[in-house]
């Protein structure tokens, strides 16, 4: 659909504080690496920039938030700048998040309504800033609850396939119940799967993560329970094959960063308990299909220590663009009621302190501080680095790159 974004401008002088805009063009979007999806403005003076980013549908709104940043930054050049986001909608993340935009970069919404006169609505600030929280997700089911729906028969199997996973946990298998499947991981890797079938249920390994077609047929196994009220051997056998493999891996150096970081800290131990304390599961599965978020923020990683949750996560790769989604769901952690009655394992309740712990390696560090040019408070997102060789020797030597604190908790005697 082709817009003409000027016109729209000029019948609406109101809504913005300059005139005359620039649309930026293709070419230098290219030049700029700027996303060419959207439409890009420019106005103002020498001490006051201006821009404009717009789109008529938003299909990712981290992608659309990272944009408009980057504009913003290109337009700036350490000049106070507004960037106006021009869209049909905006969810309340989204909104909450250009709250947190500050420094050198004001950031503002304005609604396009098409067929509507005057088509431009420029949001009020104190709707980005209402503290109205909202409900979201559905809890997570126990083994209990899962297998309510099951005959008698397969929920007293399910106890069994329950209690060998279970007895596992030393070897840092982690069960994730979800309503249709009960699904089993060792770090990132699914190695095992329960799944419903009508009022039975079916346990298979699961192996997909392997290269090798005839190892993974190999160890393609169906489990079941025998009269003795024990899984079949050869299942049993099979997972405990399985372990070995992911086991050497981990001992090899072999696994992918983000996977053999995955495992450090669904393990939690060392620095990471010192520091968090010990892992929280994370409780929630989404009711419906458009609780993405619910789904994301499972990925990340959740610390309980002296009634504190504390929030972690991972960048690895598209340093910039990661930092734009973390801050929509810090967002979303914020404005919901996802974590307002987190509670420990004993029935205690959980404070969030409203921080979200960016953990990144020191070759992303620097692309990561970046973002602290956009938020009016970088507190609310420490940048901690793993060591070199953290791989090799563990994260023991963790380091805080906050202004505040740089050096590592073992330098500092904290650990």
């Amino acid at each position: 659909m082709s817009i003409t974004w000027n016109s729209i401008w000029e019948t609406h002088p109101d809504v913005f504080i300059v005139k005359e805009w620039k649309e930026y063009p293709e070419d230098k979007k290219r030049a700029s690496r700027l996303p060419l999806q959207y439409a890009y403005f420019m106005g103002g003076e020498t001490t006051l920039r201006v821009g404009i980013i717009a789109s008529a549908t938003i299909n990712r709104e981290d992608e659309f938030l990272l944009a408009g940043l980057l504009w913003g930054h290109r337009l700036s050049n350490g000049t106070k700048t507004v960037i106006y986001y021009v869209a049909p909608d905006f969810s309340t993340s989204f909104l909450t998040g250009l709250s947190k935009v500050g420094g050198i970069i004001d950031a503002r919404a304005v609604y396009w309504r098409e067929k509507l006169m005057p088509s431009l609505y420029p949001i009020p600030e104190k709707q980005l800033f209402s503290r109205v929280r909202y409900p979201m997700g559905e809890d997570r089911p126990n083994w209990k609850r899962w297998g309510e729906s099951l005959n008698p028969v397969a929920r007293q199997q399910l106890v069994t396939v329950n209690n060998f996973f279970s007895q596992l946990a030393d070897r840092r298998v982690r069960i994730v119940v979800k309503n249709q499947t009960i699904n089993i991981y060792w770090g990132n890797y699914e190695i095992a799967e329960v799944r419903k079938k009508g009022k039975k249920f079916e346990l298979n390994s699961k192996v997909k993560w392997l290269k090798s077609s005839e190892q993974m047929q190999k160890w393609q196994k169906q489990g079941w329970v025998d009269a003795s009220a024990s899984l079949n051997p050869e299942f049993s056998a099979t997972i405990l094959e399985i372990l070995d493999y992911l086991e050497s891996l981990q001992k090899a150096c072999q696994l992918r960063p983000h996977d053999h970081l995955a495992l450090m800290l669904h393990n939690g131990e060392g620095a990471l308990k010192m520091l968090w304390g010990s892992p929280w599961a994370w409780p929630w599965l989404p009711k419906d299909r458009s609780e993405t978020a619910v789904l994301e923020l499972e990925e990340w990683f959740y610390f309980q220590g002296n009634g504190q949750l504390s929030v972690v996560c991972p960048i690895f790769d598209k340093s910039l663009l990661k930092a734009a989604r973390s801050i929509l769901l810090a967002s979303v952690l914020e404005r919901s009621l996802l974590l307002v009655s987190a509670k420990d394992e004993l029935g205690n309740l959980l404070v969030w302190d409203g921080r979200v712990h960016w953990l990144t390696t020191p070759g992303k560090e620097e692309e990561l501080r970046r973002s602290y040019s956009w938020l009016s408070d970088v507190s609310r997102f420490p940048i901690w680095t793993l060591p070199e060789d953290w791989q090799e020797n563990g994260i023991d030597a963790l380091n805080c790159q906050s202004n505040h604190f740089s050096q590592s908790l073992m330098q500092k005697g904290y650990l």
